[in-house]
């Protein structure tokens, strides 16, 4: 047989007689036979993997919003067969070294990313050498493809939920502001605060840094005077945080103090009180990343932006006012 010939009969080609694949299927498992992956990839110029670059310490895991991103993500990829490979980078720098070798080096076929910022240099970096890439996130630019909830409609719809329940001291601790989708959910909490004539105050405002809990982050906007009766967090870990905080302060989370966080992690439901958040379905924002990158990789030239609808879950952890 000519090399050409077994390379397509083991590829799956269909222009191959059944015959004749058959027996070359069968000798490759007589003489133990596997294709060599870096031979293959030398000469298809394609590895047949897509890179997700994550970055401590936000995704030590502790916080599960990446491991339902994943399942979808790898179920999408695998139909196609590709593999997912994940790399941990210490932070934002690590994560432009990370691509450029990535990139430099061949080592995947596209990469996949989030935390975007309104003004992204990998971005920047990725479109000027045109290699295939989708971001979990906008940016003020927005010529490329993402996928992304409507962080302004969560910050907005928590807040209106708090003022409808009678709060006029509503407090936000959000992610790093340098974040598109931090940047996003303070715009939708400080509109919805205008729209009810309430006042702007910033001491009820606060961003948690990466080494900074909910709960410390709290503590210290309760020193600084501010006096909130309600907290929407930009997501569960920390308002799981600021509900021990809360309690450290004399404040009953759902009963005289009101918390709403984001994501709906596992662990939410089982917070006592239980948390009110706002919920997504994350296998499907892994697929649709998936699909886009494969759409990308199979030539498709205009971008693509995708928004994943989130929703509220009601539980215990917002009560109205005890004034309301």
């Amino acid at each position: 047989m000519s090399v050409s010939t077994v390379s397509r009969a083991l590829n799956g080609y269909s222009d191959v007689n059944p015959q004749t694949r058959s027996k070359i299927e069968a000798t490759a498992r007589e003489i133990g036979y596997t294709a060599n992956y870096a031979a293959s990839v030398l000469r298809r110029q394609r590895t047949r993997t897509v890179t997700y670059i994550a970055s401590k310490p936000w995704t030590k895991f502790v916080d599960p919003f990446h491991l339902g991103l994943f399942d979808g993500l790898e179920a999408a990829l695998q139909v196609e067969g590709y593999d997912l490979h994940v790399v941990m980078a210490r932070d934002f720098d690590g994560e432009m070294k990370i691509i450029q070798r990535l990139v430099e080096m061949g080592r995947c076929d596209g990469v996949i990313f989030g935390r975007t910022r309104p003004f992204d240099e990998r971005i920047d970096y990725l479109m000027e050498r045109e290699f295939p890439f989708v971001t979990l996130g906008r940016t003020h630019r927005n010529d490329h493809d993402w996928v992304d909830r409507d962080h302004y409609r969560i910050g907005n719809a928590a807040t209106r939920r708090l003022i409808e329940l009678g709060h006029s001291r509503i407090a936000t601790l959000s992610t790093p502001l340098c974040y598109t989708f931090s940047e996003a959910a303070v715009k939708g909490y400080r509109d919805a605060l205008r729209d009810a004539g309430i006042a702007h105050d910033p001491a009820m405002e606060a961003e948690c840094s990466p080494s900074q809990t909910g709960e410390e982050v709290f503590g210290d906007m309760l020193a600084r005077g501010a006096k909130p009766t309600a907290v929407f967090c930009g997501n569960d870990i920390i308002a799981t945080g600021v509900i021990s905080g809360a309690r450290r302060h004399g404040l009953e989370p759902g009963r005289d103090f009101a918390v709403i966080g984001c994501d709906d992690v596992p662990l939410a439901t089982y917070l006592r009180p239980a948390l009110t958040t706002f919920a997504q379905d994350l296998d499907a924002v892994g697929r649709t990343m998936g699909q886009m990158i494969l759409s990308r990789l199979d030539g498709r030239r205009e971008s693509e932006g995708t928004v994943i609808e989130s929703f509220l879950i009601a539980r215990e952890s917002d009560c109205p006012a005890a004034d309301a």
